[in-house]
């Protein structure tokens, strides 16, 4: 007994899922509704479907942008349609239809039939022309086709054309203007055609594009033509042959220089030709800066521009401004800078100008060891072609690049240094290693020095009582223009201090030790007695441009009275 109610049970819930198929099918569906307006009238026919099928008694709602005598409310009759009138002109309605809780809406332009009407014209590959006549886009069958050409042509006439709203014209023989008028539903439409004939229906373009890339076009009465043969009359790569593809056309590369291309078309028995200009592709200049130089560098069309003319300027000092010619790679060295500067280059070949600017820095210059660097700038210098003497660029080069000249360098800091008067102005900087006041031989309580509260402090190579400067130094009196030829054992001194040196505040001559000053000097001495007097002639007139070179004083070491060679 329970077996068979659930038999019964599970039969029922079968038959229920089949019943609910349909309805889930037709809710997929969903509602539909078309409009479409008859040829013969003008009148529009709503048709509301659902699942395909029509459905009676839907709702539709028709509301126009303008005035429209078809606006408003309808219900749909047992075939799901209803009729809407024709417009006076061109109307963009809004069809909105509900049927069973659904809603489904469509928007279309309804069109008068005098607006309706449409003729068009189209000449075929045997040269005919088909002229097709269609009304609500709708073959109009029967239709008046009336055909003429100013001049002789043997399909003028009048035409009514076939169950496919067409008419067939002969092909012209010669080139003809024709002028089509076609009526039919009290809507008349007109349209021209320019008819040629099958000798002359072979058509070749060739256009240019941005790119410099010339596209060929291949058509015959304005359909494209594919596998037609190309043939190109040109100048270098791209002269040749070839076959027009799918979209009948062939691509050309842009030439290299400027010149006319004559291209003519084949297909079949029929011919084509035409001439086009094409630009050649543009030069082109660029210039860099490396580590070792500037490097200049002439394409034409991609390719390296051999013996091209560079022309370079600059907004400042540069010694690599000039004409050069470029050499097989398209190429010129230019030296670098001095100083920071902007150049202007411009190349020029076969009636091809270009140019372009690049700014220069003498960082470069400035990386690595400074003698790397100007070793670099010599031979950037040599190999630009600079045919001026190269001593002064480099010295101005040197000048203005050595880090030891730089702002922060030992030596160089601050605005002013010592004017080597022996006055304290107060603006005096920091001094370099080898220049401090307490430098050796050169502080206020060294042997022979004393404070005048006027004396600035001497690097150890200016201080007057250095080694072979101080007072009591080997051959030095009193008179400073006299040197002593009794050697050391003369009274050291020259009237600037005690003559010897307990008084001074050092040890006594006899008790002082031996330094490797004093042993140098004793050496020196030895080698150079022979000709001592004539070299303290010598020292003592050149004293004055060796002070301004070495940056220091007379009493720099090698300077000093007693020095070697100063006896």
């Amino acid at each position: 007994m329970n077996h068979s109610r659930s038999l019964t049970i599970a039969v029922v819930v079968a038959l229920l899922g089949m019943a609910a198929i349909p309805a889930a099918a037709s809710a997929a569906s969903g509602l539909a509704v078309d409009v479409d307006q008859r040829p013969d009238t003008g009148d529009a026919v709503v048709t509301v479907t659902h699942n395909d099928s029509a459905v009676e008694n839907a709702t539709v709602e028709v509301t126009g942008e303008s005035a429209y005598a078809g606006n408003g409310t309808y219900t749909t009759d047992a075939d799901g349609t209803l009729v809407l009138p024709e417009p006076n002109e061109t109307v963009s309605v809004t069809v909105t239809t509900t049927a069973d809780n659904t809603t489904a809406t469509k928007q279309v332009d309804l069109v008068p039939r005098s607006a309706a009407l449409s003729v068009s014209a189209t000449q075929n590959d045997d040269g005919t022309a088909t002229v097709t006549v269609t009304q609500y886009d709708e073959a109009i069958e029967n239709a008046t086709v009336a055909v003429s050409a100013a001049d002789a042509y043997s399909g003028n006439g009048t035409y009514a054309t076939d169950a496919d709203g067409t008419v067939t014209l002969p092909a012209p023989n010669q080139t003809v203007s024709l002028t089509i008028d076609a009526s039919a539903n009290n809507a008349t439409a007109s349209t021209d055609l320019t008819a040629v004939p099958l000798a002359a229906s072979l058509d070749v373009t060739v256009n240019q594009t941005e790119g410099g890339s010339a596209i060929i076009t291949v058509t015959q009465y304005g359909e494209v033509v594919e596998g037609a043969n190309v043939s190109i009359e040109a100048d270098g790569d791209i002269a040749g042959t070839d076959t027009t593809d799918a979209n009948g056309t062939v691509t050309l590369e842009q030439p290299e220089d400027d010149q006319t291309v004559t291209v003519t078309a084949t297909d079949g028995n029929l011919t084509a030709e035409t001439t086009a200009e094409l630009t050649g592709t543009a030069l082109d200049v660029s210039a860099a800066q490396t580590d070792d130089d500037v490097e200049v560098t002439v394409t034409d069309g991609g390719n390296s521009a051999a013996d091209a003319t560079v022309e370079v300027e600059a907004d400042g000092e540069y010694a690599g401004t000039g004409t050069y010619a470029t050499d097989a790679d398209g190429t010129v060295t230019l030296p670098l800078p001095q100083e920071n500067v902007t150049i202007t280059v411009t190349a020029t070949a076969e009636n091809e100008t270009a140019n372009t600017t690049a700014d220069l820095t003498v960082e470069f210059a400035q990386e690595g060891p400074f003698g790397q660097a100007v070793s670099s700038f010599v031979s950037a210098l040599q190999s630009s072609g600079f045919d001026g003497p190269p001593g002064e660029t480099i010295s101005d080069f040197v000048t203005g690049n050595n880090p030891g000249n730089a702002d922060d360098a030992p030596g160089q800091k601050g605005d002013e240094a010592d004017d080597g008067t022996g006055t304290d102005d107060g603006n005096e900087t920091d001094e370099a290693s080898g220049q401090s006041g307490s430098a050796p031989g050169q502080s206020d309580d060294a042997p022979g020095r004393e404070d005048d509260g006027n004396e600035t402090d001497e690097a150890s190579d200016q201080s007057g009582s250095a080694p072979g400067q101080s007072d009591d130094a080997p051959g030095r009196e009193d008179d400073e223009n006299e040197t002593d030829d009794d050697g050391p054992g003369a009274n050291a001194g020259n009237g600037n201090g005690p003559p010897n040196a307990s008084e001074r505040g050092g040890p006594a001559d006899d008790d002082a030790p031996e330094t490797d000053e004093e042993d140098d000097e004793t050496d020196a001495e030895e080698e150079s007695a022979d000709d001592a007097d004539d070299e303290a002639e010598d020292e003592e007139a050149d004293s004055d441009d060796d002070d301004s070179r070495s940056g220091g004083s007379s009493g720099s070491p090698g300077n000093s009275g007693n020095a070697p060679g100063q006896n």
